[in-house]
Formats: C-alpha cells, structure tokens, sequence
C-alpha cells in the first residue's frame, strides 16, 4: 500500500498590510514559510531543544518569540543580553540541524503604497515560487498548511496562492505557536529577514538590534550565514 506523502508549510508574517504612511513600525512587509517533510522525523532534536531551554530555566515547551528576544520585551524583560542570544542560538542551532527549508517573501510599502498592491506584490511572488517548485509539490499527496490567523488578509492570500492545490490542501484550524517548534522557526527566519532587508535597504538596524547582534559585522556571520543555508 503507497504511503501518503504529506509536506507542512509554517506561515508566519512580519508587518502589516497598513500602508507605509499610516505605519511607521516598519516599511517591510515578511512573509515567511517553513517546509518540512512529514516522513522526516524530527522528534530527537525538538527534544534536545527543549532540554536546551530547560536547562536555561525556562519552563518545559516554553514558546520562543524571536522579536522579544531581541527587545528585551514581555518574558524576556529581566533577561540578560547573554542569556537572550543563548535561547535563539539554540532555536538557530535546532533549525540548522533539521531537515527543513525556509523561504521568505518581502515587500517594501514604501513602493506598494495601497493594501490591494502589499496583496498582489506578495500574491505574484508566491505563486511564482509554488510554480518554480511545482514538481516538488506535486510529488505529495497532501499540503497542510500551519498558520495562526493572526491577519485575515494573510488567510485569505494563503487560500488564494495554494488554489492550485485546492483538492490537496488542508488549513490546519486553531494552530497555536506554542505547539509547534517549526512555527517559532518560522517566527525566527521572519526576525532575521527583518533586520536583513533593513541593512540591505537603509544600511542601519535599531540600536537593540545592533546591541543584540553585536554589530552588523557579526549580525551576517553568526546570524543571517547560518540562516541562508535552509534557504529553498
């Protein structure tokens, strides 16, 4: 009996689809997918990672937020910049070491100055990259799609981008981050490819990003090297 092929895609953004001139948070828009192979067991090395963290002193499945990390935001508050860097160099390390891929999707508001052109941009570069890799996809019998519904737009472009695939597609309901390892891998490659397209478009980070990283220098080679290497 053939077995059922399946890939999972983890959905995660950074930004809003809120024009550039009513959002001064940033001018980028980052969607980011995570695409792992269901028959690709991963289960020894999230373990490794959870005992990593526990051993850091954070509870059992503790979820880890990548932009709080680095802002020294929410639970992360009272944390040490040492001790900050040591929880995402060991979700880096656990991303690195499994079978996955990642690819980001990025649009500058500051040249899609409406909602309607954030969609498109993004819709277009979506669908182009489903059909680059059409081969691959259509290898599996079943796409489940992992997003937490934080933007409904997002839902809705995701459906769109993935029709081709309608009869094959499952949007997994109610998903929650805390539960999923690979969609904090998700939330993590959107922060980094966050502080990548500021460096490459206005050449400068924040200074908590920059006291974070240790400087731009160290940023490329610890950080965004390691990262473009699960690069789809």
């Amino acid at each position: 009996m053939k077995r059922t092929r399946e890939i999972s895609v983890f959905v995660d953004e950074s930004g809003s689809f809120v024009p550039e001139s009513m959002d001064s948070s940033s001018r980028q828009y980052i969607l980011c997918m995570v695409f792992h192979d269901q028959s690709i067991q991963i289960a020894d090395e999230i373990a490794k990672l959870e005992d990593a963290l526990f051993q850091m002193g954070l509870k059992r499945g503790h979820c880890v937020h990548a932009g709080p990390l680095v802002r020294r935001e929410n639970e992360y508050a009272r944390m040490s910049r040492q001790e900050r860097r040591g929880i995402m160099r060991h979700l880096l390390v656990f991303f690195q070491k499994v079978d996955v891929a990642y690819h980001c999707f990025r649009v500058d508001k500051h040249f899609n100055t409406r909602q309607d052109a954030i969609h498109d941009t993004l819709l277009q570069q979506i669908v182009g990259f489903i059909f680059e890799h059409k081969s691959d996809f259509d290898s599996y019998d079943k796409l489940k799609v992992y997003y937490d519904n934080g933007q409904a737009k997002v839902k809705e472009l995701l459906k769109e981008a993935f029709a081709i695939y309608s009869g094959k597609t499952e949007f997994v309901p109610q998903v929650s981050p805390e539960n999923y390892r690979l969609f904090q891998v998700a939330d993590l490659a959107c922060t980094l490819e966050l502080v990548k397209a500021k460096v490459e478009g206005l050449g400068v980070i924040s200074s908590s990003e920059s006291a974070f990283f240790g400087g731009e220098k160290n940023l490329k080679k610890n950080y965004l090297k390691p990262l473009s290497r699960k690069l789809w």
